[in-house]
């Protein structure tokens, strides 16, 4: 009959339906999306390490499953606004700065205390050690996931004159960032604090309003701050490294094997660190001496003076920050002391 016939026909394309594999992994529906935002400039490292990253992927078994899009010069607007829409789920992955997260987890303010580390090894075994898993916690708490640390480097001021010694910035206007620890050691020093975004640190430069400023030497070097202020004074007041976020919500729901793809596909914070640190010495070697900069080493006396009124700010700045700022402070404390036990011993001879 005709219409047993159709029912048969039906019943088994139901079924058909409910056991068999739908599609293939190159519909749409079975890819995963991957927006990824950072402002790096182009023809520097940091630029380079989300060119690396895109290579890489692109070389990965099972990488045709991922649609990655890249705006790693910042087309998708401001730090702040890439955050933002980080947080609401429109962008996947980011790259950003300690300052401008700090907007958002204010204990990150902590790594940027003025004199916190005395050496770049240091600052990476107590951020591999002790700290990262507390900061963990903190971005979740904020529906991001920490993937990474990028490094930056140290902090320096910049000024039109050389300033070896703190004395030499009494009543110098200075640019300060946002953030906590950038201020705090400018008021510290003696120096007359000038709150500017970082887009106008060059029109202030060459109007005069500030003469001076605190950078690290990327930026420094490839922003034209180096033009405007060409004596750079090693003060290692600060470390910079940024964090590699993700959307929590989108983390957690990917598959392992997503995942591992597309995470697997971005190089090791020490492989990172090596590539960072390799392009900083040539800025110093090469580049800084090209553009007519005077990079000023300080001695030990001059170093333990920039300290010694740098210090004390560190219990202003855990008050004001609050949170769990002094938790994080006194786990940096013990890294720093398993360093330090870590360290040879002086032989003689």
């Amino acid at each position: 009959m005709p219409s047993l016939r159709r029912t048969c026909i039906l019943i088994l394309s139901l079924w058909m339906a409910a056991v068999l594999p739908v599609g293939c992994s190159d519909k749409p529906e079975d890819r995963v999306k991957v927006r990824l935002t950072s402002l790096g400039v182009p023809n520097t490292p940091w630029h380079d390490f989300w060119l690396r990253f895109e290579a890489t992927l692109a070389r990965t078994q099972g990488s045709e499953e991922i649609d990655l899009d890249l705006f790693i010069s910042g087309e998708l607007g401001s730090e702040e606004t890439a955050l933002a829409n980080l947080r609401r789920g429109r962008i996947q992955v980011g790259g950003f700065a300690l300052q401008g997260v700090a907007t958002l987890i204010p204990e990150l303010n902590v790594l940027l205390a003025p004199y916190l580390f005395d050496s770049r090894e240091e600052a990476a075994f107590v951020m591999d050690n002790y700290v990262t898993d507390a900061y963990t916690k903190l971005f979740a708490e904020k529906g991001l996931a920490l993937i990474q640390w990028s490094e930056v480097g140290w902090f320096y001021i910049y000024g039109k004159k050389p300033m070896l010694v703190p004395k030499d910035v009494n009543g110098v206007s200075m640019r300060a960032s946002n953030a906590l620890g950038s201020r705090y050691f400018a008021e510290a020093i003696g120096a007359d604090l000038i709150p500017l975004s970082f887009s106008e640190v060059i029109p202030a430069l060459q109007t005069n309003l500030i003469e001076s400023g605190q950078s690290g030497a990327g930026m420094y070097t490839i922003s034209g701050i180096a033009k405007a202020a060409p004596h750079l004074m090693l003060t290692r007041h600060a470390f910079d490294m940024g964090p590699i976020l993700a959307d929590k919500k989108w983390y957690d729901n990917l598959s392992d094997k997503h995942r591992q793809i597309i995470f697997g596909s971005i190089e090791s914070v020490e492989v990172n660190r090596t590539f960072i640190r390799g392009a900083l010495n040539d800025y110093f070697e090469h580049t800084l001496p090209e553009m007519n900069v005077t990079v000023h080493e300080l001695n030990d006396e001059q170093h333990a003076r920039w300290r010694a009124l740098s210090l004390p700010v560190h219990k202003q700045l855990l008050r004001d920050i609050g949170g769990q700022a002094g938790h994080i402070y006194a786990l940096i404390q013990q890294g720093k002391k398993e360093f330090k036990q870590r360290q040879p011993a002086p032989t003689d001879g």
